[in-house]
């Protein structure tokens, strides 16, 4: 309702410019009907210009604290206007965009979650055409199914359901218009072919196992490529960022101790500014994007640590910038205020960096490590005791499918399988096992045992091999063949997913010596600098410089540690420990840089 709302309220103001877009951007109308987006186009087109102002107007409203801070910092008068402009008009344009580009982005989305969701789907319609049920009773079926098992497949299935029992259109055409409508290849093989063979009178459940067989094979293929291209992406990231970092701040270093010294090009502290804490974060932002559209999209997943980052570890992270960073980092008199009004924060800053034989000027870097770490380990104490939890299953339940296959060609029962087979050590997948054992004993139904195991799983491996497996059972009887295609899937996939965390595994130590090499060499450089000049006959403040150019490298850190995270394990979440351990070593490197530049002096 509410989008309905803006949507109406935006094309009223600017219909005019929304068709005029919708004209100019052929492409606009076909991405919003494959991206199953429910809106107009042109009314569509008009929301992403109202958005668009909307920004413009807020970037002025945050632009204010910024030029204020810049005027403080001696920044001209030219430099002040130029970021009171640049940066609405920045954020403006990002949104508009975006929001053109939206469509496509949520296009790619449907069709990797249509690459995860086609093979299963092939292998449930396969084990219901064995126990004899169609594949348009199986939509039906679909269509009741939990969302977060088949989410694109369960659209279909409902719009399915909806032709053929509310607009009594007959099942076969129902399928061809349902393929013709999606946007996946292999999708519409699938219905196409099975209509097809249908209506030439042909062996449909043959050609449904050979499928099924073909797909499965695809699949482990392209989780074969997506861990190679994920491997040439953690390169080419820490490639890029490694390289840009040094560049902009070995310039940005040498500029500034030139300029204190009369000797350089003043008026940098704004490109400074915009560099390293807009356009660096924003660099590894984009990697971030990148490995989420390379990455399948699973549609179970804990969200609880986003959650707890988002509500608690945000907030701490802010006051503790504001109470340990700002006060070390702005100008008098706006320094002397924030010191005195959180002077128990900036008395402990102090502190530890007497502890850890930091001089001067190493403040507002401390500061920065100890708001961020303590804004990330509220979520990584969370994100990790959900990955203990969940992430060991999938292990244990490809070992129960495969005995189940091989107890089960004995000819005893599936549920007696089940039954057998509790004893054995699964991992942590054993308690759910032993569950599900007591119940079959007890009688309960499959359907209601699924919807028990179901409810608190993160895991969707985990749950959708058991909500084949309780189909396979209640409808096709379990059928070794049908078993061992299953089992056969999940070791195969867990193969490659070890594959691709072995490779990865190395690469994964190169933002850990990328943090210390930055650190290092910008303190190194900045004491360097402070030297030389000094030899020279010109004081330059290297305690200041010291002071401005630690807290973005930090945060650059901070950033290296998610996107290692993302393009590693597929989750933000797992780059919070990445991240806190980027943060420690960057407090390590501070601490090892001032050492190695004791050393390096007397040769000069």
């Amino acid at each position: 309702m509410a989008r309905a709302s803006l949507d109406g309220i935006a094309y009223s103001l600017f219909g005019w410019a929304g068709e005029a877009i919708a004209r100019m951007v052929p492409t606009l109308r076909s991405d919003i009907v494959s991206a199953d987006m429910k809106v107009y186009p042109p009314a569509y087109a008009s929301r992403v210009v109202f958005l668009s102002i909307i920004a413009l107007v807020l970037g002025f409203v945050f632009d204010v604290p910024i030029v204020i801070l810049l005027s403080r910092m001696g920044v001209g008068l030219g430099g002040v206007l130029a970021t009171s402009f640049s940066v609405p008009l920045m954020l403006a344009g990002a949104v508009f965009g975006l929001g053109l580009v939206y469509p496509k982005i949520k296009l790619s989305n449907r069709t990797s979650r249509f690459d995860l969701e086609v093979p299963y789907l092939s292998v449930y319609i396969t084990v219901m055409a064995t126990g004899g049920i169609s594949p348009y009773t199986s939509f039906e079926r679909l269509a009741k199914a939990p969302k977060v098992l088949f989410q694109e497949i369960k659209k279909e299935a409902m719009y399915f359901f909806l032709k053929v029992k509310g607009m009594g259109q007959d099942p076969l055409s129902a399928i061809e218009d349902s393929a013709k409508r999606v946007p996946h290849n292999g999708y519409k093989q699938l219905m196409l072919g099975y209509a097809a063979t249908l209506r030439a009178g042909g062996d449909v459940v043959h050609y449904l196992q050979r499928q099924t067989e073909v797909m499965l094979r695809e699949r482990v293929s392209q989780m074969k490529t997506i861990g190679e291209r994920i491997g040439a992406l953690m390169e080419s990231y820490m490639a890029i960022v490694l390289l840009t970092s040094m560049t902009l701040y070995v310039l940005y270093v040498v500029n500034m101790a030139l300029a204190q010294a009369g000797m350089g090009l003043a008026g940098g502290e704004i490109q400074f500014v915009m560099v390293s804490y807009i356009i660096m974060p924003m660099l590894s932002g984009l990697f971030i994007y990148l490995a989420d559209l390379m990455q399948p999209k699973y549609p179970v997943y804990d969200s609880t640590p986003y959650v707890v980052y988002l509500a608690l570890g945000i907030p701490i992270t802010i006051f503790l910038f504001v109470a340990m960073v700002l006060p070390f980092a702005v100008a008098p008199p706006a320094s002397t205020v924030l010191r005195s009004v959180f002077s128990p924060f900036v008395g402990a800053v102090l502190l530890l960096t007497r502890l850890l034989g930091l001089g001067k000027g190493y403040e507002s870097g401390v500061g920065m490590i100890i708001s961020l770490t303590l804004g990330l380990l509220p979520a990584m104490i969370v994100e990790t005791r959900s990955t203990l939890k969940f992430s060991g299953i999938q292990y244990g339940l490809t070992r129960f499918l495969r005995d189940l296959v091989e107890v089960r060609k004995t000819g005893m029962a599936p549920e007696k399988c089940i039954i057998n087979l509790k004893d054995r050590d699964y991992g942590k997948f054993t308690p759910y096992l032993r569950d599900i054992a007591k119940q079959v004993g007890w009688g309960v139904s499959l359907h209601t045992i699924f919807e028990r195991f179901s409810k608190g799983m993160k895991n969707w491996f985990a749950l959708i091999s058991m909500f084949l497996l309780v189909e396979s059972i209640e409808v096709g009887g379990g059928t070794p063949q049908t078993l061992e295609a299953l089992a056969s899937y999940a070791e195969t996939l867990e193969q490659v997913e070890k594959e691709k965390r072995a490779a990865l595994r190395p690469l994964m130590l190169m933002p850990y010596v990328g943090a210390l090499i930055i650190t290092v060499v910008v303190l190194i450089l900045v004491e360097f600098m402070g030297s030389m000049l000094k030899f020279a006959g010109t004081a330059i403040s290297t305690e200041q410089l010291v002071g401005m150019f630690l807290p973005p490298v930090i945060i650059n850190s901070y950033m290296m540690g998610l996107a290692a995270g993302k393009i590693g394990s597929e989750r933000v979440a797992a780059g919070f420990k990445h991240a806190i351990l980027l943060l420690l070593a960057n407090l390590v490197a501070m601490m090892i840089a001032p050492q190695i530049t004791a050393g390096m002096m007397p040769k000069l």
